[in-house]
């Protein structure tokens, strides 16, 4: 089993697109966002070139309305000069991929319901020859790319195996919920109907937790604070680092509001948006993929998680992610009784609602 940790988009993609190159047989790529700009077209221009006969992009339909993290059919948006071009770009490039005989496929189309709506295939999952494997957090666009991020290469037969016939599935409209266990290595999948099943081995590190915790991530929401919230009051120290220039403001917001209630250290993360999400348990169990720790995650997307073991693994994200994330970030002190408490409880319980109505 061989785990490498690569750290934004800078240390991924050289490795990746020696092993796009490298390809004999299938290079399969599923993303959770794919735009025309320079990021797409060095992974269009790699997939064209590569020997393999079997290439494929799989996406969710979040990147046909969603560009540049902005809604193309919004009204201030939709005459746009700059989105409309980048729109037009992005066909071109969808069209100069299938004229090569890259296969593209979009995964959740959009329908009047308010499941087919929300539902998002959220993993970042590529498959190189049933021999090597990629998953983590990075999507193909020149904002993704920029963003703070990590993801994992994985060389082992039986774990590839394994996220090879996930992406298959996937790619034939089938969502699979299923847990399969390797060496120094756990992988969980998330179909978006029956995510809570697959979240209960996460929420179960939490609550064994003895010593510490430490979550990266931009987005974490409930269920997973209340946990945490637990582990801090039994004497865990718990830490939650965020980005301070978060692509999603609210966010911000909601973790001062947890951590005032909760007793947790909160950091804010000072060198730009960072879209990493990880959580670190006593220095043991490292859960990473393509999860945010949030409620969509929690209840409706599909997502890819893995539970990592491998002490190497492990010595590498503290010396490379944790310790560097933590020195780059500002510990902010939060006092309970916020006044935005109401109005966060407001949209939690309206939240908890729509998604318990689709499920």
């Amino acid at each position: 089993m061989s785990i490498e940790l690569l750290v934004d988009f800078r240390e991924f993609w050289p490795k990746l697109r020696a092993d796009i190159q490298a390809a004999q047989d299938s290079v399969w790529v599923q993303t959770f966002a794919l735009e025309g700009d320079s990021v797409g077209r060095e992974l269009a221009a790699a997939l064209i070139a590569s020997p393999a006969g079997d290439k494929r992009i799989l996406a969710d339909s979040f990147t046909r309305i969603v560009l540049s993290d902005r809604f193309r059919y919004w009204p201030s948006n939709v005459l746009d000069p700059e989105l409309r071009r980048e729109a037009r770009e992005t066909a071109s490039l969808m069209s100069a991929l299938k004229s090569s005989g890259v296969l593209i496929n979009f995964t959740n189309p959009y329908g009047a319901t308010p499941r087919r709506l929300l539902s998002r295939n959220h993993k970042k999952l590529i498959v190189i020859d049933q021999r090597v494997a990629y998953f983590g957090g990075i999507n193909f666009s020149e904002h993704n790319a920029a963003w703070h991020d990590m993801m994992f290469r994985l060389e082992d037969r039986e774990a590839v195996s394994f996220l090879h016939r996930d992406f298959m599935a996937t790619w034939k409209g089938r969502d699979l919920s299923r847990r399969r266990q390797f060496a120094g290595l756990e992988v969980l999948t998330a179909d978006g109907r029956n995510n809570r099943a697959a979240f209960q081995r996460v929420i179960d590190f939490i609550d064994g937790a003895r010593r510490s915790i430490f979550v990266e991530s931009p987005y974490i929401t409930f269920p997973f604070y209340e946990r945490l919230r637990l582990a801090a009051r039994r004497g865990v120290a718990v830490t939650v680092l965020t980005p301070a220039e978060n692509n999603w403001g609210l966010f911000a917001d909601y973790a001062r509001l947890e951590s005032a209630r909760s007793q947790i250290d909160l950091r804010l993360f000072t060198g730009g948006m960072s879209h990493l999400k990880a959580m670190l348990i006593d220095d043991e169990y490292l859960i990473a993929g393509s999860s945010n720790f949030d409620y969509l995650s929690y209840r409706i997307h599909q997502e890819l998680i893995a539970l990592i073991t491998a002490p190497e693994v492990i010595g590498a994200f503290r010396e490379r992610v944790m310790l560097p994330d933590v020195m780059n970030s500002i510990r902010v002190e939060c006092h309970a009784g916020s006044s935005g408490t109401p109005w966060l409880t407001w949209q939690r319980k309206l939240l908890e609602a729509a998604v318990s109505a689709l499920t």
